[in-house]
């Protein structure tokens, strides 16, 4: 196998990762904007985005398997060569149902950097080379959900929206030649001629079934639910309830994506201190009371543009203390079949979400309730998921990890 710097592979896997970010957050400005062109309400317009959701839900179950047995490699070619002919065909859609038809494939095809990463990390690296890859591959990750909706609001500004997919099928192109260019194949031939795609279904059956898997998956999914609600919904209630142009849009989000990143720097280091199942269970009440608030002050006609700002950052910062942690403990006694787990972990909660979003699609009636009903709803049953469900967990054991 060829030799590659640990940072160029980082770097690649990091802009894998980023297109489903890309694609989500660069499109939020852009809604309110396709729903007057394609002269739908904003409810049809949530729909393209849950579709693109339930694509990304969906590839992640395949295309695990499926790289055990085939190749990373190929499987990236695939997933990437859909989602560049999907961008496409977002960018022609004449339609609603077109263009959710085309984000649900877009979707498809932009998953294979979400569950793609950590299973050529892992064929690689172990122990501390391994961590410090996967630390690199965040912070590349990490930039897009910030940058995102600013690059898409300087596309507005010069461009219709369907140049936003135009600039979405050119990353996927560019994606394409660097991974064709310096990134080998990770998966050996002796383990992919062993490899049985359709031992996933009985691996997914188990764990779906298992004490130490469905807890911490149930909570992150509750979690999830609650910002992919935000996902849907903020860019109408900001700028059409509230007013704000798109780049004063872009640059609130912004600001809560860098919470976001803060909450799941900190959450890891507060493990010196407390157990991690603790720290879970503070967060999350931290996310239920702030979306509760909300809820509260939005019913009774209280819900300004400064409130609403200060509580949707507590709820999406306390959200950022829970991922990594609930991720860990997941995953901690799944080592044999991590991928897998991965994947399963990963697709429960784009299910959620996008279950999250058909409701706020379904429901929109032109106020900020639906988002925020939705968003409390959310938390509530991650913290009745954390408190009931969760066991007990050795911090030492943890740190051992």
């Amino acid at each position: 196998m060829q030799q590659i710097s640990s940072r160029r592979i980082a770097s690649i896997l990091g802009m894998l990762g980023g297109i489903g970010p890309l694609a989500i957050d660069m499109y939020l400005p852009a809604m309110p904007q396709v729903a007057a062109k394609l002269n739908v309400g904003e409810g049809a317009v949530q729909f393209s985005l849950m579709s693109f959701f339930a694509g990304l839900m969906l590839g992640q179950l395949f295309y695990g398997p499926l790289s055990d047995r085939y190749g990373r490699k190929r499987m990236i070619y695939v997933g990437l060569a859909l989602f560049v002919a999907a961008s496409v065909g977002c960018m022609i859609a004449q339609t609603a149902g077109q263009l959710t038809a085309w984000r649900f494939a877009q979707g498809l095809g932009g998953s294979i950097g979400m569950v793609i990463g950590l299973a050529v990390v892992r064929d690689l690296y172990t122990g501390r080379t391994a961590a410090s890859l996967i630390a690199l591959m965040m912070i590349v990750q990490g930039i897009a959900p910030i940058i995102a909706p600013m690059l898409g609001t300087a596309i507005l500004t010069v461009a219709p929206w369907e140049a936003l997919f135009a600039v979405l099928a050119l990353f996927g192109i560019v994606c394409l030649v660097l991974v064709a260019a310096f990134l080998p194949e990770t998966r050996m031939q002796e383990l992919r001629a062993t490899s049985r795609p359709i031992d996933a279904l009985r691996n997914y059956r188990h764990l779906l079934s298992s004490s130490r898997f469905i807890p911490y998956a149930a909570a992150l999914a509750f979690a999830q639910a609650g910002f992919f609600a935000y996902l849907a919904g903020s860019s109408f209630v900001f700028m059409r309830i509230h007013g704000l142009s798109p780049a004063v849009y872009s640059i609130l989000f912004a600001l809560n994506a860098i919470g976001l990143m803060i909450g799941a720097q900190t959450a890891p280091r507060l493990m010196k201190y407390f157990r991690p199942v603790v720290i879970i269970r503070t967060a999350l009440g931290a996310y239920a009371a702030a979306a509760i608030l909300l809820l509260l002050i939005e019913l009774t006609g209280n819900a300004g543009l400064v409130p609403m700002s200060v509580l949707l950052f507590a709820v999406i910062t306390a959200m950022a203390f829970v991922l990594p942690l609930a991720n860990v403990l997941a995953l901690e006694s799944y080592g044999a079949i991590s991928g897998t787990a991965a994947a399963l972990l990963n697709a429960l909660q784009f299910a959620a979400g996008t279950l999250s979003t058909l409701i706020v699609g379904i429901l929109a009636d032109g106020t900020a309730l639906p988002m925020v009903a939705a968003i409390a709803v959310s938390g509530t049953m991650a913290l009745l998921v954390a408190i009931l469900l969760l066991p007990g967990s050795s911090r030492g054991r943890l740190q051992t990890i």
